[in-house]
């Protein structure tokens, strides 16, 4: 963890990731073409504010980059990222986690302030920048800068959830904000669930389908590309609310009958554009991140649906989605996240104030002139 003060944190350069896999710059299955890889890389150059194409990496993050993904083809999904990634005239990049933010004011309300390592607000040095740069392909994403800061901010929110919780002396709570501990303190970003990642990102709460065990044993496993690639250029109503636990509860909804499912999946058809919405599979072959293998599961963003198929972008390449016979998808899906993406749908998160960013860059400056330039 960087150096924190309340509400802020800063990741330097000692706090970005070592390559995950260093023998490799670039994943040796399912690879994009060179070409493509050097656009991604110069695309990492281009700061514009938003979330662009990308590509996932040597690190398990899918969850995420699926959440990413997700939420930026929302009609109001883009401009909710964008209003949580600042650019400082010092080359640094601010990012502010909306959900984990909630978790902080959470604790802080049941009085545990002095043992929550939680920030919410992460500020990226230059350096640090350089060097995720260096990493991209093997620690972070490919092709776009703004993707990485949102990586280095979830790594650096998920270290603060492992010391909490430590010192707390409480086991990670699977639904619940702030709490949900990631796999190997070895590697934080690695393994996670997307509802959790919508929420740290948005604020939003998700309505998800989870398939029963039975299910799950005799899944029909996901092969990626077997149906051929696509190259690119209301409140819920299913069932009871779902209970609430101590602290934020990341879900409104849980179904888990095949029934359901169906049922989520009509409810969403032809409004695709209002909500994020995620799904896992268990793959059938061996990913390009190097820790997805076979018979292990993978998350995605479900860009459309209709009657007769439900179309897929896969974290490993957004530029290119798959038709999947609605049946197959039905047949697959281990976990169905939706959520609302608007600021209706947002929980509370504290106003900003104007100057905020330039404040927390004086304050940083001031102890850390390493931070410089």
């Amino acid at each position: 963890l960087g150096f924190s003060s309340g509400k802020i944190r800063l990741i330097d350069v000692n706090n970005v990731s070592d390559p995950i896999n260093p023998e490799s710059s670039a994943p040796s299955t399912n690879s994009c073409p060179s070409e493509q890889i050097q656009e991604y890389k110069d695309n990492i150059e281009n700061t514009n504010g938003q979330i662009d194409d990308f590509k996932q990496g040597q690190r398990g993050d899918c969850y995420f980059l699926a959440a990413i993904d997700s939420i930026k083809r929302t009609d109001n999904g883009q401009e909710i990222l964008n209003q949580n990634i600042q650019q400082n005239d010092d080359g640094s990049i601010t990012v502010t986690l909306p959900g984990a933010v909630n978790a902080r004011n959470q604790y802080i309300q049941n009085g545990k302030e002095d043992k929550c390592s939680i920030t919410g607000t992460y500020v990226i040095t230059p350096e640090a920048l350089e060097k995720a740069k260096d990493m991209s392909g093997q620690s972070y994403a490919y092709g776009d800068i703004e993707v990485i800061a949102l990586e280095l901010a979830m790594e650096s929110f998920r270290a603060e959830v492992l010391q909490t919780n430590e010192d707390l002396g409480q086991k990670s709570d699977s639904r619940t904000a702030g709490q949900i501990a990631p796999e190997s303190s070895s590697d934080t970003l690695a393994g996670g669930l997307t509802y959790d990642a919508v929420y740290i990102l948005t604020g939003c709460k998700s309505d998800a389908y989870i398939a029963p065990k039975r299910k799950q044993d005799n899944i029909k496993l996901y092969i990626p590309g077997e149906y051929g690639y696509i190259t690119e250029q209301t409140e819920p109503t299913l069932g009871g609310l779902f209970h609430k636990d101590k602290g934020i509860s990341e879900i409104e909804h849980a179904y888990y009958k095949d029934s359901d499912l169906q049922k989520m999946l009509d409810k969403y058809k032809g409004n695709e554009n209002e909500y994020s919405i995620t799904v896992s599979f268990v793959v059938g072959q061996d990913g390009p991140d190097g820790t997805t293998k076979a018979g292990g599961g993978h998350a995605l963003t479900v860009k459309k649906i209709t009657d007769d198929y439900v179309e897929v972008v896969n974290p490993w390449d957004t530029t290119k989605s798959e038709l999947i016979p609605r049946g197959d998808f039905e047949a697959m899906t281990t976990k169905l996240n939706v959520a609302a993406i608007s600021e209706d749908n947002q929980e509370h998160v504290s106003e900003k104030k104007e100057g905020f960013f330039d404040k927390i860059l004086n304050f940083f400056h001031k102890l850390n002139p390493f931070s410089r330039k």
